[in-house]
């Protein structure tokens, strides 16, 4: 769905929904967003996804406010939420170690029973662990030692159960808002079946983490590891295997930018990589 098709469903839904618009639309990763009242003046915001996330509306519904913004209405064919308004004020506001414990707590709030339609950790376990093994093309922009030990980690933790919960998988600070009823509320749902450890990893990659400790990731990220693993009730070591894993995945997909250079990205996800080792 382009920009000009993201707008057009949303001018038919403030018609069809009897919505008015209430503040200045804006794009946030791939959604238009437009503040609006609805009919019996209650704020809200509805959101038009260009793209992806087929499932977020039954996250939100099995949720049901506990955790993350309650959802209003949904139209899945066009990909049209109506969602509760939050303030603008994200976890990016807080000290870094509250931070992290008001992730952690959301992430157990909003684990979930497993159950059909959500995506399964486990699938995508068993393809990133085959395609880091094969892929040594990958050695010459992002460090061999790495794309070995995140397949390494993916053996070790596919021998437990890894679909255990529905979880949001990109619960970060920029993710979670202030609310009237709540302090803090997830502002959307990236649904999948998985695990509080590999949920918890986007809070461990946020830059205020690097400024910490005079610039040590590694003192960083081990207070951040130790903070959120404590409110989530999650296993930390698990936590740096599932990081490592996630970011050298993420590295594989952002290894190639133009004329075959690395992109920018990479270096970053190099450094937190080195930080995470145990005893860097």
């Amino acid at each position: 769905m382009t920009g000009d098709d993201a707008g057009g469903s949303a001018a038919r839904y403030l018609s069809a929904w009897r919505l008015r618009p209430d503040g200045t639309p804006r794009d946030d990763d791939g959604a238009l967003e437009l503040p609006v009242r609805t009919r019996s003046g209650e704020p809200a915001v509805l959101r038009i996804s260009r793209s992806g996330n087929d499932h977020e509306h039954l996250a939100l519904r099995l949720w049901g406010g506990c955790g993350a913004v309650r959802l209003l209405r949904a139209e899945p064919a066009d990909r049209a939420l109506l969602l509760e308004r939050t303030e603008d004020r994200d976890l990016r506001e807080l000290p870094e170690l509250e931070s992290c414990r008001v992730l952690g707590e959301l992430v157990r709030a909003l684990a979930r029973p497993p159950r059909p339609p959500f995506a399964r950790l486990s699938e995508a376990a068993g393809r990133w662990q085959e395609e880091l093994e094969a892929d040594a093309g990958l050695d010459s922009r992002f460090p061999r030692r790495f794309r070995l030990q995140a397949a390494k980690n993916l053996s070790r933790l596919r021998r437990d159960e890894l679909d255990a919960a529905l979880v949001h998988r990109e619960l970060h600070h920029g993710a979670v808002h202030a609310a009237r009823r709540a302090p803090w509320l997830a502002t959307g749902a990236v649904p999948v079946l998985g695990t509080p450890e590999f949920a918890l990893v986007p809070a461990l990659g946020h830059p205020a983490a690097e400024a910490a400790h005079g610039g040590t990731r590694a003192a960083a990220l081990a207070d951040r590891i130790e903070a959120l693993a404590l409110a989530a009730q999650a296993d930390p070591e698990r936590l740096r295997a599932w990081a490592l894993v996630r970011w050298t995945v993420a590295a594989r997909r952002a290894s190639r930018g133009p004329g075959d250079r690395p992109a920018p990205e990479t270096g970053r996800l190099v450094q937190l990589c080195k930080a995470v080792q145990r005893g860097a």
